[in-house]
């Protein structure tokens, strides 16, 4: 029998589980138990992992490893020039979530206009005490989306899906040219996308080359007044600074589902920065995207092996180039 990871804990549906188990016997592990991991991937045939570190040590001592698969979309965690070398395939389960971040990213800008979430802790703390609409706090004076511009920094599916949801808003979008985007949307540098909009959405992968992309420097250049969303993965925006701009009043808000640390350490000073509403990584935790997702994983497995190379195999030209 095949031996299939989960190198830690993730949600799957049932019958997703079942497609996988009849290719093998599956091992759940959890992001605790590192040592587990490198002992039982000796002999593993697939991996799949959503946070667990797949690194050049534990590919190293993997004889049998046919393939890894990354539950979501972001891959950071795993080593993927070792993995090539070694002639193992990594793929992803990108588009599965993509409505979910997308709508999570929406609602995110939301909050940072309209304050709804706020305004509830108001009402049930019982400080509403006047119907009179004047004699409301003046944070609850928010902004509309409608004629806001959206600048949307990264590729794929879910920067697509926020930059569609914008416009249906009455947004105008605009994407940045340093890295591949969509043809639909008006184009410019990242320089000039951080300047102009309203609302920036940050929606690309943690690599080497985003690492600290919206440094101080970076997010100093955005305009007066204007809000950050990042949904995609931490380590991308200086934390710090962000805190910082946003208790100086020149961001008006920012909203963050994902970390450089996560959980959040206690001692961030994002947790008391004024209007940053804060997210545990919840972008893709939606019963349908938990469904789709199941649902590539399970395809995945079946085709790595079977002998195919899966649709969202993201090391194919180094594969190519390793295998020549």
């Amino acid at each position: 029998m095949k031996k299939i990871i989960f190198a830690d804990s993730f949600n799957i549906t049932s019958s997703a589980e079942n497609r996988i188990s009849s290719l093998g016997d599956i091992l759940r592990l959890s992001l605790d138990q590192r040592e587990d991991l490198l002992a039982e991937s000796t002999d593993a045939d697939i991996i799949v992992a959503e946070y667990a570190l797949l690194d050049e040590e534990l590919l190293e001592q993997s004889r049998n490893l046919k393939g890894i698969i990354g539950y979501g979309t972001g891959v950071n965690h795993i080593d993927i020039e070792s993995a090539s070398r070694k002639g193992i395939i990594v793929a992803n389960s990108r588009g599965g979530n993509a409505q979910a971040v997308a709508e999570l990213s929406i609602s995110l800008m939301l909050e940072c206009l309209r304050h709804a979430g706020r305004a509830d802790n108001f009402v049930k703390s019982g400080k509403w005490d006047s119907a009179d609409s004047a004699s409301l706090p003046s944070w609850m004076n928010g902004r509309e989306m409608k004629g806001k511009t959206l600048g949307v920094i990264g590729p794929g599916a879910i920067g697509g899906r926020i930059a569609a949801l914008g416009t249906a808003f009455g947004m105008k979008v605009i994407v940045s040219t340093d890295i591949p985007s969509y043809k639909e949307f008006p184009s410019t540098t990242l320089e000039e996308l951080l300047s102009c909009s309203d609302i920036v959405s940050v929606n690309i992968p943690m690599t080497d080359g985003t690492r600290n992309l919206l440094s101080r420097e970076k997010l100093s250049l955005m305009k007066k007044g204007s809000i950050l969303i990042v949904t995609s993965r931490g380590g991308i925006v200086d934390e710090e600074a962000l805190a910082e701009m946003l208790s100086s009043g020149h961001l008006a808000g920012a909203g963050l589902d994902v970390f450089a640390e996560e959980p959040i350490a206690m001692s961030s000073p994002l947790l008391s920065a004024p209007n940053a509403v804060l997210t545990p990584h919840m972008g893709g935790s939606t019963e349908e995207s938990v469904s789709n997702i199941s649902d590539i994983i399970a395809l995945c497995c079946e085709e790595i092996l079977g002998g195919e190379i899966p649709e969202t195999t993201l090391n194919l030209e180094l594969l190519r180039r390793y295998r020549s």
